[in-house]
């Protein structure tokens, strides 16, 4: 937990923003995500045995891994959610409805060839989500375009009819560094995603992922002041607020003895036993614009942000640890299980579909295998509100808190009728 935790302190920038409590591996070391890790394109973030390693002077700050983040332990910022949003509703309201985001690679390629009030520039596609990509969809776009420049080794064209096309045959896409595509193959992800979602929400928004810039941001003639140094002007005054920021907060603590309150590592347990809950922003964004699109068709749908709750009855003690650790409250408790054997009321656990952030935490850490998480889940019980599904479970053998616990546990375990402490 220790090294967890010291890993996010290093991998803290001003690129991505860390909340240990929301990461799923500090709320049970038994879970097993280490999604962060697997996206990373450089090795920022590694997996070494059980254990995750960061090496920060390797982070570029593409803002894959918060993509993949289930629980937004990890947030990129420069920009953030909301900036980025921001900036991706103006350009397309700019371009006529049609949203293009590009990455670095496609922006230098295309220099003082694009209008840059119709483009969002992000440093990797690998930065964009499924949520931002509906809520443009519900907001009015026509089509979304996710145009990915050349990897290292491709050769760059641009076309005689201003469009800029990243070419690579099978040599150079050898010659690629192999991290390199990591960004894109989540940006494919997204893409079918959201695809998908689009699709059974009935909208007809087209969402591309493509290596040509659209002609609809093209310039007619060249830009008289170079992009690439408005981008680099830009990013120095970025520099400079954000040390200005840094110097003002020394000045405070220094000169008036002024200290913020650090927060807790580690979230007190709630008065019915469970951690603290969180549901990512960008979890509530995608809900609404799921919504504000209508009803979906009333098929089953495998993606990689919702899950689906199947307990085993047989296998299950009615434990409750999966809705103790849930980060979301997908799962929750109903009841109490502590006195239902004496009162006969029911008990269990409350299934929300629409919260599920698929993180697996609730399978990893249930001690006798009885849950499973599916990953085929109703489109109705994505945007249902309330519950999803109501999950009863049994009285447990023995009585919750009683001050024999431990003696008829270990009665349960060595199968013998009768335990006796001296």
């Amino acid at each position: 937990m220790d090294n967890i935790l010291g890993l996010f302190e290093k991998l803290e920038s001003q690129s991505l923003a860390v909340q240990p409590s929301r990461c799923v591996v500090v709320r049970n070391r038994n879970a097993s995500c280490r999604r962060c890790a697997e996206a990373c394109p450089t090795g920022a973030i590694r997996v070494e045995g059980n254990d995750l390693a960061v090496a920060p002077e390797h982070c570029v700050g593409c803002g894959t891994c918060a993509t993949v983040c289930p629980t937004a332990a990890l947030e990129s910022k420069k920009p953030d959610d909301k900036e980025l949003l921001r900036a991706a509703v103006a350009a397309m309201q700019a371009n006529d409805g049609a949203a293009v985001i590009m990455d670095a690679a496609m922006q230098a390629v295309a220099e003082g060839k694009y209008d840059p009030a119709k483009v969002v520039v992000v440093k990797s596609l690998g930065r964009v989500d499924e949520s931002l990509i509906a809520v443009l969809a519900a907001g009015g776009a026509t089509s979304v375009a996710l145009v990915a420049g050349p990897v290292e080794g491709s050769v760059a064209d641009a076309g005689a009819d201003g469009e800029a096309t990243a070419g690579s045959g099978a040599e150079a896409a050898e010659a690629a560094d192999a991290a390199d595509a990591v960004p894109d193959r989540v940006a494919d992800l997204v893409r079918d995603t959201a695809v998908l979602l689009l699709e059974t929400w009935g909208s007809d928004v087209s969402v591309k992922l493509t290596s040509k810039l659209p002609r609809s941001v093209r310039r007619s003639e060249p830009a008289e002041f170079d992009t690439g140094r408005r981008g680099f002007f830009s990013s120095m005054r970025d520099e400079a607020r954000a040390a200005a920021a840094i110097t003002a907060e020394h000045v405070v603590r220094e000169k008036l003895g002024a200290e913020e309150p650090e927060e807790p590592k580690f979230a007190k347990v709630a008065e019915d036993g469970t951690l603290p809950h969180f549901l990512p922003e960008r979890r509530g964004w995608l809900l609404l614009a799921l919504s504000n699109l209508g009803e979906p068709e009333d098929v089953m749908i495998d993606t990689r942000l919702f899950g689906h709750v199947i307990i085993d009855g047989e296998k299950c003690t009615s434990c409750q640890m999966c809705a103790t650790f849930c980060p979301t409250e997908a799962i929750r408790k109903f009841g109490d299980a502590a006195t239902a054997a004496e009162t006969g009321k029911p008990f269990g656990i409350d299934h929300y579909t629409g919260r599920c952030v698929q993180c697996h935490c609730c399978e990893d850490i249930c001690p006798t295998g009885a849950l499973t998480l599916s990953t085929d889940v109703f489109a109705t019980d994505v945007t249902k509100r309330g519950r999803s599904e109501r999950i009863p479970m049994k009285p447990r053998k023995r009585k919750v808190n009683d001050p024999k616990s431990i003696v008829n546990a270990m009665s349960d375990l060595l199968g013998v009728p009768n335990v006796y402490e001296r």
